[in-house]
């Protein structure tokens, strides 16, 4: 077996603004003290399981394009296998801005669909990795097969949603959700998908979709709760107490880590406590995984985590 896990879903470009000290108005200008170009969405969740000492398959799309060059060579930079990713022969141009500030960022993002699918149910039955993490609904909703292959061949599935309101609508969004092992919204996203301002209520119901299924919610500074319909109530974890720079990707760092844990049949409070160290430390420092740290290090912050 090559892969230990297997990412799906698109990897932007991430230009982050930080150190902003308020937030733009139409018709002004402001100004960041710091930024930084660096990679996002699902190349985060990959390069995190990788330096965490985990086999990563990415599967990807790249253009031609200059941006998608970039994101190439950073790629290559950070170790990672690059073989699954599919470079087209044309502009591919998937790229974010993000405002970032020490709780929050707000996003704009350009996301441009291939003309062609990638076939993802042939790269699962063929490298057979022992877990697959979709990284967003609107990628996931393409092969809404995934979970059902995976399963075929022994593997279990994850997915965290993202932000996308057209996913969020569509009816087939929650048949896929209840063949998921693993559901990892942020709060947000969560409560938008149900409809449903009260987390609690969110939560139960989408427990009473998910069988055996385990549904993790990212609650930013308040840290994750784990709810399972064989658990009374939630597991829940703090956040780390580290000062925050920039939060942009802590929630798919929370979601490595917490993985990464689970593959190795770990308690499900320690998963927890990795995915919270892992996001936590992912905001020390520009960009969802510059800061993103080995497993020795999260071994270290395990010591210093109450019980």
């Amino acid at each position: 077996m090559k892969f230990d896990f297997l990412v799906y879903g698109p990897v932007f470009s991430d230009l982050i603004f930080n150190d902003l000290d308020e937030k733009p108005m139409l018709g002004e200008e402001i100004f960041a003290r710091d930024f930084v170009f660096t990679l996002g969405g699902s190349a985060i969740v990959a390069i995190g399981l990788h330096r965490l000492g985990a086999k990563v398959g990415l599967i990807a799309n790249l253009g031609n394009d200059l941006i998608s060059r970039i994101a190439w060579e950073l790629l290559g930079d950070s170790g990672l296998d690059r073989s699954l990713i599919q470079l087209l022969p044309y502009p591919l141009t998937q790229i974010t801005v993000a405002l970032s500030y020490p709780k929050d960022r707000a996003f704009i993002t350009h996301f441009q669909q291939p003309d062609k699918p990638i076939d993802i149910v042939g790269i699962v039955k063929f490298q057979r990795a022992k877990h697959i993490h979709l990284c967003s609904s609107l990628t996931a909703l393409e092969s809404s097969q995934i979970a059902q292959i995976a399963h075929s061949i022994g593997a279990t599935v994850s997915m965290d949603p993202g932000w996308d309101i057209d996913s969020f609508n569509d009816p087939n969004l929650m048949n896929l959700i209840s063949e998921l092992d693993y559901f990892l919204p942020s709060q947000n996203e969560l409560t938008q998908i149900t409809q449903t301002e009260d987390l609690q209520q969110a939560a139960e119901k989408i427990l009473a979709i998910m069988g055996t299924g385990k549904l993790v919610i990212k609650t930013g500074s308040d840290g994750a709760r784990l709810y399972s319909n064989d658990i009374e109530g939630y597991l829940q974890v703090p956040a780390i107490p580290v000062t925050a720079i920039d939060t942009t990707g802590a929630g798919d760092s929370f979601d490595a880590g917490f993985l990464y844990a689970v593959k190795q049949n770990l308690p499900l409070k320690t998963c927890m406590q990795y995915g919270a160290i892992c996001g936590g430390l992912a905001t020390t420092a520009l960009g969802g995984a510059t800061a993103f740290p080995t497993h020795s290090e999260v071994k270290e912050w395990l010591k210093k985590s109450p019980s």
